[in-house]
């Protein structure tokens, strides 16, 4: 009887069609923001703003991620920001959407973060990702940086 289960087990596994991932690309580009300040309130020393943000991306992402997100900026200068939005546009010419969340920390005008890239439409529907971006302040409401994100399909 057992030696019927394993004939039968191995029978399963040479039938069963190998599932095959794209193997990983990675998407660069620069990206320039604009923040609309929704609200400002202080609690423990620290400052917190809501945003809305309007970005708007080149590179291997063309299009436009609209985002919800806040900032906490500490006594000492530094931050801690965070982020949902949604991208619209292409991804190497292939169109449709995509949930873009970001998170990242800094001092002053310039910060790091990362990107989660998921939830697509469209021709970007099995779409997701991460990866890191750079950014510097260009004036109290916009920024200017980088991004590299590992995609996978």
């Amino acid at each position: 009887m057992k030696t019927i289960f394993l004939l039968a087990f191995a029978l399963l596994t040479v039938l069963t069609p190998f599932a095959h991932a794209s193997p990983p690309t990675t998407a660069t580009g620069t990206f320039t923001a604009s923040f609309t300040v929704l609200s400002v309130t202080t609690a423990g020393g620290n400052t917190i703003i809501t945003v809305n943000e309007t970005a708007t991306l080149t590179g291997s992402f063309v299009g436009t991620r609209i985002a919800q997100g806040s900032e906490i900026i500490h006594p000492d200068g530094s931050f801690i920001a965070s982020d949902t939005g949604t991208f619209t546009g292409t991804l190497n010419g292939e169109p449709g959407s995509l949930v873009i969340m970001g998170h990242s920390t800094g001092v002053g005008g310039t910060g790091a973060g990362g990107f989660v890239v998921n939830n697509g439409t469209g021709g970007l529907e099995d779409i997701h990702g991460y990866g890191p971006f750079k950014f510097t302040a260009t004036g109290p409401t916009s920024t200017t940086g980088t991004y590299s994100v590992t995609i996978h399909t």
